[in-house]
């Protein structure tokens, strides 16, 4: 009696524990961007390398339309932007993390530049990689990008660098596992307890 008393103990306080004190786990939610460059010959570079070199925040798993992820800039009659969209059926940007190293998919970024009605786009994004910094969470990353035809042909080398922002949601991890685990063990000696009383009983 007194071992199932304590089997059933332990089951009850694992329950309570996985109840009340749900396990969170950090999940990168955005990178904020400090700043970027381009090295390129072609058509708009040093606009592009304008509206790069701004702060800016990158939202992941999720497009951000003109003026969202940086301020755009005006100069003369042009408005020149960066935005993230699935146009061609890209992916939102998504960023993984492994000891100290980054890579963020940049497939759905695009430099657009607006006059009156007219609006051109290129996209420019691809896998971007480089370095990340655990202690402070800061990163850098670069990438290549080839232009093709007209004023704009020729290779792209793109740079940006920033923070990245941690949030937090609910997840099963080990630790909770754990503790279910201690909740069924309780509840199967009350199982087991209740049939031997049973076996007892008809004896």
């Amino acid at each position: 009696m007194k071992r199932f008393v304590l089997f059933l103990a332990i089951g009850l306080t694992g329950i309570a524990l996985s109840v009340v004190e749900p396990v969170h786990a950090a999940m990168m939610s955005q990178l904020e961007l400090t700043g970027g460059a381009v090295n390129y010959d072609g058509k708009y570079h040093a606009m592009m390398d304008r509206v790069l070199g701004q702060e800016g925040t990158l939202k992941l798993g999720q497009f951000q339309a003109i003026g969202e992820l940086i301020p755009s800039i005006d100069k003369a009659c042009e408005t020149y932007s960066l935005f993230t969209s699935g146009f061609s059926g890209e992916a939102a940007p998504t960023a993984t993390i492994s000891g100290s190293s980054i890579s963020i998919d940049l497939s759905s970024l695009f430099f657009g530049v607006s006059r009156g009605d007219s609006y051109k786009t290129w996209n420019i994004g691809e896998l971007a990689t480089g370095q990340y910094n655990p202690e402070t969470k800061e990163f850098t990353v670069s990438w290549d990008h080839m232009f093709d035809g007209g004023k704009h042909e020729g290779l792209a080398t793109f740079f940006l660098k920033g923070i990245a922002e941690m949030g937090t949601q609910p997840v099963a991890i080990p630790a909770s596992l754990v503790l279910y685990a201690t909740g069924l063990f309780g509840v199967g000696s009350l199982t087991w307890w209740r049939k031997r009383m049973s076996v007892l009983a008809a004896a």
